[in-house]
């Protein structure tokens, strides 16, 4: 059971895997390095070896062309492990997906893939109804603060199967491989060192802006063209640096989420962001990096979208029965 602080604060968890804006302005940085402060992943490391970064492109009903940045896991000889929420929904009239294998993406000459079957785990979204229900159930009640409450992990969201699993039409290049799954999670304690690696977000810039004066807040709040605190006192236009360069880093465990997933301390400066959606995280055991996690969502200290909070990952081990049905369905 977990005390429930607000509803504010449980409607402001974000997926991480949107795009970088590209327009232009000068301010200071609030976080540095990356993925949020890591560092560079050689290409020697069996990391390098089993991580790739998804490329997304989406056309609209209209016509309009959008990319989207995810990393990915290599489970399998054909199989590529990453979230559900980086595979489109059927909003868009047409989606293509790029693999991309190596460490550096400005430098080109990477290897890639095309996608020939995504299958995303068919419970994908049961926490986030769940977490709908009891804030509206709150706000009923006269609470919308929650004051008071508290809540299981189940109410608060947990549990939301976001996994997905990617079939790529070829083989593997070469010097790629499956990582070791890791298949003890009692190994996952509070206090635990684990390492997140991901192509996103290495730097997060925040413009201030005067909530009394910007016109429509709510409407800008809700776009993600504003990022505000739970008050709506102090409100920022967020811009995400990133570098594409696969990187790494350590971070702790700070508890279970519901029975599939854990949550990890982003508090001191290091962590997933913003196009490390579906990406690993492993844990160090006896020199091995054994592959555990894949990137769902966080949040940011006081609801401001920067990465800055906690972050929550899905625990792979936990979701085999979906994987294995998975791989004899494509024939793997």
């Amino acid at each position: 059971m977990s005390k429930f602080i607000s509803a504010s604060m449980l409607s402001a968890i974000f997926m991480l895997s949107a795009c970088t804006p590209s327009s232009k302005y000068v301010d200071n940085f609030v976080q540095n390095g990356s993925i949020i402060g890591g560092e560079p992943v050689l290409a020697d490391e069996s990391i390098a070896k089993s991580t790739v970064a998804i490329l997304a492109t989406v056309i609209t009903s209209d016509g309009q062309m959008g990319r989207f940045l995810c990393t990915g896991s290599i489970i399998a000889p054909k199989v590529v492990m990453t979230a559900a929420h980086c595979v489109p929904g059927n909003e868009y009239g047409r989606v293509s997906y790029s693999l991309i294998f190596g460490t550096n993406m400005k430098t080109g000459g990477m290897a890639t893939r095309k996608v020939a079957a995504a299958k995303v785990h068919p419970n994908y979204g049961d926490g986030d109804r769940r977490l709908e229900e009891t804030i509206k159930r709150l706000e009923k009640e006269g609470n919308p603060t929650g004051e008071g409450v508290t809540l299981s992990d189940s109410e608060q969201g947990a549990d939301n199967n976001d996994i997905a699993l990617f079939k790529i039409d070829g083989d593997l290049p070469a010097g790629f491989k499956p990582a070791e799954m890791l298949t003890d999670d009692t190994l996952l304690k509070p206090g635990t060192a684990v390492t997140l690696a991901g192509y996103g977000t290495t730097s997060v810039k925040k413009t201030p802006v005067d909530p009394a004066k910007f016109p429509d807040l709510d409407e800008a709040i809700a776009s993600g063209k504003v990022s505000c605190n739970y008050a709506k006192t102090t409100c920022f236009i967020i811009r995400n640096q990133n570098e594409n360069i696969l990187k790494k880093t350590m971070v702790q465990v700070t508890q279970n989420f519901g029975a599939t997933e854990v949550i990890l301390d982003q508090s001191q400066g290091k962590g997933a962001c913003h196009g490390d959606s579906g990406g690993p995280a492993f844990l160090n055991v006896r020199g091995v990096e054994y592959l555990w996690g894949v990137t769902s969502r966080g949040s940011g200290k006081d609801g401001i979208d920067d990465c800055s909070d906690m972050s929550i990952y899905t625990k792979a081990n936990d979701q085999l029965d979906f994987i294995n049905s998975t791989l004899k369905e494509w024939g793997l």
